[in-house]
């Protein structure tokens, strides 16, 4: 199976690589991953030039603009990568007959009224931002391809970008001994990028003809600041850089100043994952791990935080 990624110098792009040439089924596959440093995905001669040479049997597209508020303030940027580039992917991917695999957002859905036990596949979008807009146009295009599986998740930590990853932000502001203001009343499901690359490549192996829609997220549901009181409890005893740290502030989402609007609580339900016989593991534990390791990689974690007082993804 020749594999093609796009966004693969991102956070999930990058987890996505890793996860190809680790597992047993999927290490000889030809694999091809592009980025921005290759073409713009909105450059439709150079996407469908890539995708033609290339021959793909799955493409995966994980790339997208994802900071919301800079959807929010630049709808049209949005719109070029986000829907234009879905667009451009899309047609070249059934050229080819690929399978698609779209990657999505819990930002699709209002969060007002979440249903018991979490969003399911077939509860109706109502996205509240720009980048929700854009996110679930791209879901509408991606189904044209008949071989299409639109992947939502929800809160992705694992990079190297804190504009980004919270999770990692939170720990570069304990290490410059920086108290941090964390939103105590928005919930969804924190997933660690590795845990959600291995269950795409599940996927890919063991359900080739899947269509629709699945959920992909870490399990439970928790704010931003049950994350930073975790995060902390990971790192007490393992780095001395933050021994002593303060715990992290409640912060309201209606006090933090964003330009496009979050979902109150859109946590998601992986009930029809787990039936596909992959059980992601719990968020808390998620987060312990990217820990650990950032712990054991000191550099990657010591980079000089931003200051910002709280986060929302």
């Amino acid at each position: 199976m020749r594999v093609y990624v796009t966004g693969a110098d991102g956070m999930l792009g990058t987890a996505l690589l890793a996860a190809l040439r680790d597992h047993h089924a999927t290490a000889d596959w030809p694999v091809l991953g592009v980025s921005l440093r290759d073409f713009d995905i909105a450059d439709a001669a150079a996407v469908s030039a890539s995708i033609d040479a290339f021959r793909p049997d799955v493409v995966v597209h994980a790339a997208a603009l994802a900071i919301v508020d800079e959807c929010e303030v630049d709808p049209r940027r949005a719109g070029r990568i986000n829907v234009g580039g879905t667009h451009n992917v899309v047609a070249a991917s059934r050229r080819h007959d690929s399978r698609l695999v779209y990657i999505s957002s819990d930002y699709v859905f209002d969060g007002r009224a979440r249903p018991v036990g979490g969003y399911r596949e077939d509860d109706v979008p109502n996205p509240l931002s720009v980048y929700g807009l854009t996110k679930l146009a791209g879901e509408r295009i991606a189904t044209t391809c008949p071989r299409s599986l639109v992947v939502r998740t929800s809160w992705l930590f694992g990079g190297r970008d804190e504009r980004t990853d919270n999770v990692l932000a939170m720990v570069r502001r304990a290490r410059h001994g920086r108290t941090t203001g964390l939103i105590a009343d928005q919930f969804s499901c924190p997933t660690y990028t590795v845990d959600l690359a291995r269950a795409v490549v599940h996927l890919l192996v063991e359900a080739p003809d899947l269509v629709g829609t699945v959920h992909v997220a870490n399990t439970g549901s928790a704010s931003w600041y049950q994350v930073g009181e975790t995060v902390l409890a990971a790192l007490a005893g393992s780095d001395r850089n933050t021994r002593g740290m303060p715990k992290p502030t409640r912060a309201r989402m209606a006090d933090c100043g964003f330009v496009g609007e979050r979902p109150r609580d859109s946590t998601l339900s992986t009930e029809r994952l787990a039936a596909l016989g992959h059980a992601m593991p719990g968020w808390a534990d998620a987060v312990e791990r990217f820990c650990t390791r950032l712990v054991a990689t000191p550099d990657s974690a010591g980079a000089q935080a931003q200051p910002v007082t709280a986060h929302a993804s």
